[in-house]
């Protein structure tokens, strides 16, 4: 009953860790190279949004500012920083995306402090108790609507990507950028929209995870780990890989801390990331890598 119990409760935190990651493959296959900055660069949103929320009371309206907040401040990292770069060095998107963490901590530092903030939880009640004889399985009612939105966020993408014709375009772009191009389609646009998507992505995470980590300049550190390795398990080739290996990630995360310690989910996500990269580097759900880092 506690392996399940595990599960229950590792589900929608590997939702949000499949949502992370999936954002940050989204910008890795179109432009090729990895933001360290997409944790940041949701967090400093997170705050906008919190700060709606202290202005408004209305915890829906303050995720919609953050959100929005997230998808502008995506556009333009790819249009005044990114764009101008992208052909000439990836080790310089790199170095950026760097220098980006540490000033949108920075910004959130002066800004809005050091302290702990809260935020609520987005729906408030009694949990599910399911009784199975003398045991109990216990279902929190936001850890199931996180579940919820996660899920339906993520077949809202992937009806984007498949139907929509910006969707369209943007996996003709990760597939082959000169084959984009030749048929018409403006590359530059499709990277500003995947860079939007990708951080407004981050801050439905960080709003959702707010209510247990607080609302501070660090909250979203740990979170891109996770993100990442959701990446590296499901395999950054293919978009949805990451929602899987989120998945995983979350319930192997809760099971090592019943079983074992708390301590060591760190550790454990460690040693996921270094044993995938040297055993399967494409990922679990990916059948080839392209070699891009």
């Amino acid at each position: 009953m506690l392996v399940l119990q595990s599960i229950i409760l590792g589900i929608p935190q590997g939702a949000l860790y499949g949502l992370m990651g999936f954002g940050i493959a989204l910008i890795f296959r179109s432009v090729g190279a990895m933001n360290f900055a997409h944790g940041n660069s949701g967090m400093i949103c997170v705050f906008v949004a919190f700060s709606v929320f202290k202005a408004t009371g209305n915890l829906f309206i303050a995720a919609l500012c953050g959100i929005i907040a997230g998808f502008i401040l995506g556009v333009l990292i790819d249009r005044l920083l990114m764009g101008p770069i992208k052909h000439l060095s990836h080790g310089g998107m790199l170095m950026i995306s760097l220098g980006l963490l540490m000033i949108f901590e920075g910004v959130a530092q002066l800004a809005w402090g050091t302290d702990y903030l809260q935020l609520p939880e987005i729906l408030r009640g009694e949990p599910i108790i399911m009784q199975f004889g003398a045991s109990k399985l216990i279902i929190p009612m936001n850890d199931l609507l996180i579940t919820i939105i996660a899920v339906v966020v993520s077949v809202l993408m992937a009806l984007y990507l498949k139907y929509a014709k910006l969707g369209i375009a943007t996996r003709a772009r990760a597939q082959d950028e000169v084959g984009a191009k030749v048929v018409g389609i403006d590359t530059g646009k499709v990277d500003s929209l995947v860079w939007g998507i990708g951080i407004a992505l981050s801050v439905l995470v960080g709003v959702m995870i707010a209510p247990k980590t607080y609302v501070h300049p660090a909250m979203m550190g740990n979170m891109q780990i996770y993100g990442f390795t959701a990446g590296v398990l499901g395999g950054f080739e293919g978009l949805f890989g990451a929602i899987g290996g989120g998945l995983i990630l979350g319930v192997l995360e809760k099971i090592v801390g019943a079983y074992i310690s708390p301590d060591y989910q760190m550790t454990i996500v460690l040693i996921i990331i270094i044993i995938m990269l040297a055993v399967k580097p494409s990922g679990l759900f990916s059948r080839k890598s392209s070699g891009r880092v």
